[in-house]
């Protein structure tokens, strides 16, 4: 049994299981990602960074990194898109 079926199993979210990147984001101006792994690039229009599921860009106008720790990031700015990158 692999960890996604021990999870459904248990009811547990499989995102917390699998450390799955949880995405929120607040209108356009600010996204919150949980379980990622680093930053790759940071501009004022581009933030890409690594997580399980590969990586992800955040574009926009204006964007600065409100705060970062080994578990989640949170960017604010005008935030027109994120985009899976493979």
């Amino acid at each position: 049994m692999g960890k996604k079926e021990i999870a459904e199993a248990l009811g547990m979210p499989k995102d917390v299981v699998l450390g799955m990147p949880l995405i929120t984001m607040t209108g356009n101006m600010r996204v919150n990602v949980e379980n990622f792994k680093s930053i790759v690039s940071y501009e004022c229009q581009s933030v890409r960074l690594l997580t399980k599921k590969g990586c992800m860009e955040i574009r926009g106008r204006n964007l600065e990194i409100e705060y970062y720790d080994e578990e989640q990031i949170q960017v604010r700015g005008i935030i027109c898109s994120i985009e899976y990158i493979n």
